[in-house]
């Protein structure tokens, strides 16, 4: 080899090692770009995954606990639980905005069965003289405490609200009764045009008065019946008037200018008032101690207005069911009575029932066994009793069905049941007015009343939870 050739040969190797180095810069590149493209594809994984995580705890979140919770003793709940609730500050989605309102498992949710032509609801009772239903308001326990709840004692999760109830046994009820309403000013139930020497006037439009407003004073005078009102208006001699109103819960005073009557040759306000009301309904329960009773489980409300009555007093008198109206689809049955004797004074008329005191327990003292409380983690879908009184037999026990729960619900519809005793549906064809109140037991346990019926379905309606219905009771009737 000369050294032309050596020359060359080193060159080649030069040539041969620039080569393979360019081929490592590529094949380096690749990988990094390989790796890069892995990398990526990981990080975006775990981002999705962990959304897919946060979205499925919260929706699990509302199913392995509900939002509402009523309980004897927080320990007792704590005790062998992996959801550990305690007094903590934050919960792990407090900080997700966006995840506050997701519920993959809403339990309160009626549209099925309200807005629905088909699944109108109807109350049970209080059986009113007109036969008109009567409609019940939402409403919440101011005293739930808010807890959190911790996955495993140590991820908090949620916030749920928790109310501590008092261990408490109450009598049965299942007797009819009749009620003696009278209102605590007088309601607005409508509005009409007065007839007059120069034509049709309408006074009590002019003076911004509306439907559902409660009069409380007549120019300084305190009213409570019609008779009371009208007086002060046909005296008025067609001089202003002042009212004072309470509308949505505000006090307001309005003027009013009558009008003189040519047909009737008085002075008018053109307002219809409504100041009592009666009707037939069920004892859900009695306390042992002082004879103190729930009723109807929804308020009392007027049939035109639809708003809860203000009470200003009413009776409770024995009712004697000697009657009944069979209910239909589309035609809610009715029970028939007459009214007796006294047997109680009414006090409180609220959005869940009916409370007061009776004079004495109206039943037989073998008969009157207290049952336990039994709390909404107690209601379960099956089988039930109610104790109602449907004709002259007296009270009895009728089976039925729960079919559906309605966990975080706060209102009267807290459970669907169904009507399945033979006689009853042969008698009554399910749910009528004046079964509103029906105590409603399953294992034991006073657990609701009945409050509603399907007017689609008579052999449908709701319940409401012993509890919601206890805790809107007087605390001195407790």
């Amino acid at each position: 080899m000369n050294i032309y050739d050596c020359d060359k040969t080193v060159k080649n190797i030069d040539k041969n090692i620039k080569k393979f180095d360019v081929f490592k810069r590529k094949n380096k590149i690749k990988i990094n770009k390989k790796g890069r493209n892995i990398t990526g594809k990981v990080f975006s994984l775990s981002v999705l995954t962990l959304l897919i995580l946060f979205a499925s705890v919260c929706g699990i979140a509302d199913f392995i606990t509900p939002e509402k919770l009523t309980v004897f003793n927080i320990n007792e709940i704590n005790k062998n639980n992996f959801i550990i609730y305690s007094k903590s500050d934050n919960a792990i989605f407090d900080f997700l905005p966006q995840f506050k309102t997701l519920n993959l498992f809403d339990s309160t949710n009626f549209t099925d069965s309200i807005n629905d032509k088909s699944h109108t609801v109807f109350n049970s009772g209080l059986t009113t003289i007109n036969s008109k239903s009567l409609v019940n308001v939402l409403e919440t326990n101011e005293k739930d405490e808010i807890y959190t709840a911790n996955l495993f004692g140590i991820i908090p999760i949620k916030k749920v609200q928790i109310n501590i109830f008092p261990q408490t046994a109450l009598i049965p009820g299942g007797m009819p009764f009749g009620v003696k309403f009278f209102t605590e000013g007088v309601i607005v139930v409508g509005i009409s045009d007065i007839e007059t020497e120069k034509g049709a006037v309408n006074p009590a439009k002019n003076a911004g008065i509306k439907t559902s407003d409660i009069i409380t004073e007549i120019n300084g005078i305190t009213v409570n019946s019609v008779e009371e009102s009208a007086n002060i208006i046909e005296s008025s001699k067609g001089e202003v008037i002042s009212l004072n109103i309470i509308r949505d819960g505000k006090h307001t005073e309005l003027k009013l200018k009558p009008a003189y009557s040519a047909t009737e040759n008085k002075y008018k306000s053109g307002i219809w008032l409504r100041d009592s009301t009666a009707g037939i309904g069920t004892v859900t329960f009695i306390t042992p101690a002082n004879y103190a009773f729930g009723g109807l489980g929804h308020g009392i409300c007027d049939v035109d207005t639809g708003n809860l009555m203000p009470l200003k007093k009413g009776m409770i008198v024995n009712a004697v069911i000697d009657n009944s109206i069979k209910g239909k689809p589309d035609a809610p049955g009715e029970l028939k009575g007459k009214f007796r004797e006294n047997m109680g004074t009414l006090l409180s008329n609220t959005q869940n029932g009916i409370f007061g005191i009776l004079n004495n327990v109206p039943v037989s003292p073998e008969n009157a066994v207290p049952l336990p409380i039994g709390l909404r983690s107690d209601v379960k879908e099956g089988k039930a009793v109610i104790y109602s009184t449907i004709d002259e037999k007296g009270t009895r026990e009728f089976e039925i069905e729960i079919i559906k729960i309605y966990k975080n619900s706060s209102d009267s519809k807290n459970f669907m049941i169904k009507i399945t005793d033979e006689e009853l549906l042969e008698i009554t064809g399910g749910i009528v007015q004046g079964m509103s109140g029906s105590p409603i037991i399953q294992n034991g346990k006073i657990i609701g009343a009945v409050t509603h019926v399907l007017v689609s379905d008579p052999t449908k309606g709701y319940g409401i939870f012993m509890e919601n219905m206890f805790m809107s009771m007087p605390e001195i009737l407790k």
